[in-house]
């Protein structure tokens, strides 16, 4: 054989190899790094390993949050080597992909797991594009709870806050009583949550809506009367130092009896009770003023990039999204399952009560996604660093440039008819 024959072939032999890895790697790309949210993970691979003898699948730690993973999957697409699935949010993030023509439809594994039927109405609008579902729910979890260490609030001489007026006056209390009052962290997403709870108070519902659809101005008399009320209830309370800190740390520092109240999502409650800190005995939790009945959520769902990986995803789904799967996962990691013939008797009394709050939510039609991810993928980003960056600087300078930037993404993405009504 001639040398350029030979390395041809070579060649050919190393591509076909190189295929065939692809396909026998399946792997899961997520961020859950570490504690109950990595335990979570790693249960639900195991589930997926165990109901199929014809693939592996294997996770894989993206570090930091949806941004981080996002950047890493576009480099995986330009390269031709996206994985079987990924951890995704919902809306804008899947509606992004799928109009690029990156990721496959799921119509058919959807209808093989009753999907219509599995996951609750509300749910199902966040993943499903022009009707057709790209993502597959796993892990959700509400973002609307105070969580508050119990000693704290005894020694302070304060009862659990009702409204905006009772909440500040719980952080004079737990300052008074050498507390800092209420735990906070830096990152995109954890100001914006502590936000929402403002933004509620004053929208309402509908209101909420209209700004998720483009219909309600960032220059609108209601959303700085949202950031007033944000900086005076919130803002005013927050511990010194708070955004140098990642959230798990300022869930130490209310273990610890540091900080007297820490708003987070529920998975707050798995990481503290995997620290020995129990739910209903050393914390408790009540809903932020201005949400009490309502629920606003978090949902990581499975997205199924277009490739060779397609039929091994379709059994990882079809695995993840049993009652056992779902269970496997929410117990450890702390959140609900979207399945909703999960037995409620899995949790604990944490658990049980995210899923009471979520039930009468759902039935008050009272069930909000979170914002970032219905709002066009710039602007939901720019929505997030601009409020961290005024719960920094909360000052009239910074709240007038941020409603001046954040006004102009909007009309940028009017003018694209970027919006859309989930």
């Amino acid at each position: 054989m001639k040398k350029s024959n030979w390395l041809a072939a070579l060649g050919l032999a190393m591509l076909a190899t190189t295929a065939v890895q692809a396909q026998e790697n399946n792997e899961i790309w997520h961020y859950y790094a570490a504690g109950s949210e990595l335990a979570g993970m790693n249960a639900l691979i195991d589930a997926a390993n165990s109901a199929t003898d014809q693939y592996e699948f294997s996770g894989v730690v993206i570090p930091g949050n949806v941004v981080e993973l996002r950047r890493q999957l576009q480099t995986a697409f330009l390269g031709g080597r996206p994985p079987a699935l990924y951890q995704s949010s919902m809306a804008f993030e899947l509606k992004t992909f799928a109009d690029g023509g990156q990721l496959h439809p799921l119509t058919d594994v959807w209808a093989a797991i009753d999907g219509d039927k599995i996951f609750p109405e509300g749910v199902q609008r966040v993943v499903k594009v022009e009707g057709v579902p790209f993502g597959v729910p796993f892990d959700l979890s509400l973002i609307n709870n105070v969580f508050y260490n119990k000693e704290a609030f005894e020694k302070a001489g304060i009862e659990v806050p009702t409204d905006w007026a009772s909440f500040t006056a719980a952080c004079d209390a737990l300052r008074t009583a050498g507390y800092e009052p209420l735990g906070n962290a830096g990152g995109t997403f954890w100001s914006l949550y502590n936000f929402y709870a403002a933004l509620v108070s004053v929208l309402g519902e509908d209101g909420y809506y209209k700004m998720a659809s483009g219909e309600l101005g960032f220059d609108s008399p209601e959303f700085s009367e949202a950031l007033d009320l944000y900086r005076d209830s919130m803002v005013s309370c927050y511990a010194k130092n708070w955004s140098g800190k990642t959230w798990t740390q300022t869930a130490d520092d209310l273990v610890n009896g540091n900080t007297g109240m820490f708003m987070m999502g529920i998975w707050a409650a798995g990481y503290m009770e995997g620290a020995g800190f129990k739910a209903g005995e050393g914390f408790d939790m009540f809903q932020a003023p201005g949400t009490v009945g309502k629920s606003i959520f978090q949902m990581d769902v499975l997205a199924v990039p277009e490739g060779p990986g397609v039929a091994a995803a379709d059994e990882f789904i079809k695995a993840a999204t049993t009652p056992e799967g779902q269970a496997a996962f929410a117990t450890l990691k702390g959140s609900l399952a979207p399945n909703i013939n999960v037995d409620p008797a899995v949790y604990g009394y944490a658990g049980a009560t995210f899923t009471r709050q979520f039930s009468e939510a759902s039935a008050n039609n009272a069930v909000l996604p979170n914002l970032f991810f219905l709002l066009p993928t710039d602007l939901g980003t720019e929505f997030g660093v601009q409020i961290e960056r005024f719960a920094i600087d909360p000052s009239d300078a910074v709240k007038s440039e941020m409603i001046s930037t954040l006004e102009g993404f909007r009309q940028e993405a009017l003018a694209e008819n970027a919006f859309i009504k989930w």
